[in-house]
């Protein structure tokens, strides 16, 4: 019997990944590709990895969680504080409408998700990985186009927001009105992030690419609805004879389904402007995660320029705000899998398997690896700042007794 080492073990505290092939330290998790190292039945094709979501692995993939589909960059503990945030967004929202109070209700459906997505860029670092004038230039299109595209075409739909949701225009105008306008302001929505894109990428990134394509498209949206609405400031404060419902409709419309449709569908499309392919596979199905995410984000696009026609159709109130609220829906799911998929996907950080790193968000100290092996979250899930700050001032192992000695 030959007592020759096989060769062909893994060293020792070491495992070969089922899927890339490749020796990795043991754990729960593939440090390199990401992919659970046992197979589960559950756990879907390995490309995809639908067991736990890159940015929240806690989570499944289609868990409907807006906080972390909308605000990836958090760790878990940071999440709560933006899940109370929405929820008061949503309850101003309920009360500027039973009180009959257009003007706060327009104030708060055109700002609250706007100025909650700035405290979130703070909270992330955003502002210290991106420079100061991207985010500037970013928002400041985003704004002077929203204006703008309301200015210039203020007397082709004023009338549609005149005579309120759910009362229609008539005629040959309809296309016009209904499908025109909606798909150029689209079109102008995604402006901000593909000329920031081109003029000023800086370090590429999928989440900054979400972060600057989701602030643009927030901006927009903000600024176009503040001024389309601006006239009924003049209205006064209360609205004694607006009919109640008309006012939980437009609240739900205005404040909840249009704003998280324009972040969703502008992240996606900054996701796929900023995403990039590790050195490795550049040469292999380079284009298939960029084309997969920007197929979504078109789906999404159709479906949010097709609701114009809703608006100005004869379409009961109540549909309307359903069909909003389903396109809004759709509209995250793409945007968790679209980050997820880029987050499993693109370049990594210099990998350093002998090094320790404090995950944050399982707490476990683990390899200093593109994913974490104990939980599976993607690296680049946390911001730049995060992560040097983390490789600075590594753990150290404390042996029992050293204390002693």
């Amino acid at each position: 019997m030959s007592t020759e080492p096989d060769t062909d073990d893994p060293t020792p505290g070491m495992v070969e990944c089922r899927v890339c092939k490749t020796e990795v330290p043991e754990g729960e998790y593939c440090g390199l590709c990401g992919i659970p190292l046992s197979e589960h039945r559950a756990d879907g094709p390995g490309w995809l990895r639908a067991t736990a979501y890159s940015a929240s692995p806690g989570e499944h993939l289609f868990r409907p969680n807006i906080v972390s589909s909308l605000f990836p960059h958090l760790s878990p503990g940071s999440r709560k504080p933006f899940l109370v945030g929405l929820l008061v967004i949503l309850a101003a929202l309920v009360a500027t409408s039973l009180f009959r109070l257009p003007a706060a209700l327009i104030t708060v459906a055109a700002l609250g998700l706007p100025l909650l997505f700035l405290i979130y860029l703070q909270e992330s670092d955003v502002y210290d990985d991106v420079p100061t004038g991207t985010l500037v230039a970013t928002a400041g299109l985003g704004i002077g186009l929203g204006v703008g595209w309301v200015l210039w075409t203020g007397a082709v739909v004023a009338q549609a927001y005149d005579v309120g949701l759910g009362m229609g225009i008539a005629g040959s105008r309809i296309l016009r009105d209904g499908l025109g306008v909606p798909i150029g302001g689209v079109i102008l929505m995604l402006v901000p992030a593909l000329v920031v894109r081109l003029v000023r990428p800086g370090q590429r990134e999928a989440l900054d690419g979400f972060a600057i394509g989701a602030l643009g498209a927030l901006m927009f949206t903000a600024a176009a609805q503040m001024t389309r609405l601006s006239p009924q400031f003049a209205g006064g404060m209360i609205a004694r004879s607006r009919p109640m419902n008309g006012l939980i409709v437009e609240a739900g419309i205005r404040g909840v389904a249009v704003p998280l449709t324009a972040a969703a569908v502008g992240g996606l499309i900054g996701t796929v402007l900023w995403f990039t392919r590790p050195e490795n596979k550049k040469h292999q199905h380079r284009h298939y995660v960029r084309l997969v995410v920007a197929v979504f984000a078109l789906v999404i696009l159709v479906l949010y320029a097709g609701l114009g026609l809703v608006d100005v159709a004869r379409m009961p109130q109540l549909l309307q705000l359903t069909l909003h609220l389903g396109v809004a829906a759709a509209a995250l799911l793409a945007l968790r899998v679209g980050l997820h998929l880029a987050l499993l996907h693109e370049a990594h950080d210099e990998i350093l398997s002998d090094q320790p790193l404090l995950c944050q968000h399982c707490g476990h100290v683990v390899p200093d690896m593109a994913f974490c092996v104990a939980c599976g979250a993607a690296t680049r899930a946390s911001s730049r700042s995060s992560r040097q700050a983390r490789r600075d001032i590594r753990p150290v192992r404390v042996e029992p007794g050293a204390d002693d000695a």
